[in-house]
C-alpha cells in the first residue's frame, strides 16, 4: 500500500517518529523576515549548519504542532514546489499568498538542536503608478495632498516631498504617514505659492524601481466679464469662469462695494448654479433701485484669492412702436419744413414747374415759342 503522493507506509511512519523527536528537545534559535514576489521563488536559508548535524527538518508553522515539511534523511509526500537546497535550505518555487507564515529550521545534533525561524512574507506589487491629486480640507484653510497607490501586499511607502525640499525635515510639516495605500499630507497654507510643485515617492519591498507623481499648486486664475445690462423686470445672468485652480476653487458672489462682505445666498430673486468651474448668477425681476452696480466673484483655494468684478446697469423698458411713429413724424415735419423754406425764397420754381408741364402738353422744344397759345 502507498501513500498519496507514492510514499511508502513505512517512510511516512517513520517521518512522523523523527516529528515526535525533534519536538521533545529543547531549541534555541533566530529569526528573520524574508519577501517573496507572487509567482516567484524563494530560498529560505537554514543557516550556520553544523557539519555534526544527523539531520535538517524544516516545518511549516509551529514545529511543536505541525508534522515537518522536509527532512534531509526522510521522504515525504512530495510537492514540486518544495525541494532542499544542499540538504539544508528550502527552495520554494511559484509562490503563493497561501505560502506566507513562519517556517522553522532545526538542525538535529547528537545531544541539543538549534533552530532557524524564516518568517516568509509573499509579496504582491501594486499596479501602474502612484496618483497623485490635491485637496482642499474642509475648513477650507488647509491643503491635502493625495497620493495612491493600491493593488499590493503589503502595503507600499509612499513619501512626500517638496521639489528640493524634504517634507518631513521642514518645520511647517503638520502630519506624515506611509503605511497604507493612500498617504494624505496635510499643509498649512501660510506656506504655500503659485506653480510650487510636490512629488510623491512610491517604493514596495518586492519592486525595483520607485515610481512617482508630481502636483503642480496653482492660484485661481478668472477669465473676464463684460458688463451687463438688464431692463427692469428682465432677468439677467452673471457667469464667472475658473481658467485654473490647483486645487479647486471655491466660487461665492458679494453684492459689491455696497455690502462687500455680505455673501450672496441663493433664494428669492437670487438663484446661484455652478458646473464644474462655471458658477452663475440669475438676478430674476431686475429692479432699478436694488440690482444696478456691481458684483464681485471670488475664487479661493489655500493658495491664494482672486476676485472679479462685473458691472449691472438697470434700464426702463423702451416702447418701440411710439420711437418709430416719433421718428416718422420727425422725418415728415423736416421734409415739409424744408419744402417750405425752398418755395418762400424762389416762387418762381412752381410757375416754371408750368410751363415746362404745358410745352411738353404742346409739342414746343421751349417754353417761350408756346406763350402765344395762351
Amino acid at each position: 500500500m502507498r501513500l498519496p503522493g507514492g510514499t511508502p507506509p513505512a517512510r511516512f511512519f517513520l517521518a512522523l517518529c523523527v516529528w515526535r523527536l525533534v519536538q521533545r528537545r529543547d531549541a534555541a534559535g533566530t529569526e528573520e523576515v524574508v519577501f517573496g514576489k507572487v509567482g516567484g521563488s524563494i530560498l529560505l536559508l537554514c543557516r550556520n549548519v553544523s557539519k555534526e548535524a544527523t539531520e535538517v527538518v524544516w516545518f511549516q508553522g509551529d514545529p511543536h504542532t505541525f508534522p515537518p515539511l522536509f527532512s534531509s534523511r526522510v521522504a515525504f509526500p512530495p510537492d514540486v514546489r518544495f525541494s532542499l537546497v544542499d540538504n539544508s535550505s528550502l527552495r520554494i518555487t511559484e509562490l503563493r499568498v497561501q505560502d506566507e507564515g513562519n517556517y522553522t529550521c532545526k538542525e538535529v545534533l547528537n545531544k541539543t538542536d538549534h533552530e532557524h525561524r524564516v518568517r516568509l512574507l509573499v509579496a504582491n506589487p501594486p499596479h501602474s503608478t502612484p496618483k497623485c491629486w490635491a485637496e482642499t480640507s474642509s475648513s477650507g484653510l488647509m491643503l491635502q495632498l493625495f497620493c495612491s497607490w493600491p493593488g499590493g501586499y503589503p502595503h507600499p511607502t509612499l513619501h512626500w516631498r517638496e521639489e528640493g525640499h524634504d517634507l518631513e525635515n521642514s518645520s511647517w510639516v503638520i502630519s506624515s504617514t506611509s503605511s497604507s495605500d493612500t498617504h494624505v499630507e496635510t499643509l498649512n497654507g501660510s506656506h504655500l505659492s503659485h506653480r510650487k510643485v510636490f512629488k510623491c515617492v512610491g517604493s514596495h519591498v518586492v519592486k525595483q524601481e520607485e515610481p512617482a507623481c508630481t502636483v503642480e499648486i496653482k492660484i485661481p486664475s478668472l477669465e473676464s466679464e463684460p458688463p451687463k445690462t438688464c431692463f427692469v423686470g428682465d432677468n439677467v445672468t452673471l457667469t464667472c469662469r475658473v481658467t485654473e485652480s490647483t486645487p479647486a476653487a471655491r466660487l461665492t458672489w458679494l453684492r459689491g462695494i455696497t455690502q462687500p462682505q455680505v455673501e450672496i445666498q441663493p433664494g428669492g430673486r437670487y438663484l446661484i448654479t455652478q458646473e464644474g468651474n462655471v458658477s452663475r448668477l440669475t438676478i430674476r425681476n431686475c429692479s432699478q433701485g436694488t440690482d444696478g452696480g456691481c458684483y464681485v466673484c471670488k475664487a479661493q483655494n489655500p493658495v491664494g484669492l482672486r476676485e472679479l468684478f462685473i458691472c449691472l446697469t438697470v434700464k426702463q423698458p423702451v416702447n418701440i412702436v411710439g420711437v418709430v411713429g416719433a421718428v416718422v413724424v420727425l422725418s415728415l415735419l423736416a421734409i415739409l419744413t424744408v419744402t417750405g423754406i425752398v418755395l418762400y425764397y424762389n416762387p418762381l420754381l412752381c410757375l416754371r414747374g408750368q410751363l415746362r408741364i404745358h410745352a411738353s402738353s404742346c409739342g414746343c422744344q421751349r417754353p417761350s415759342y408756346c406763350r402765344q397759345d395762351w
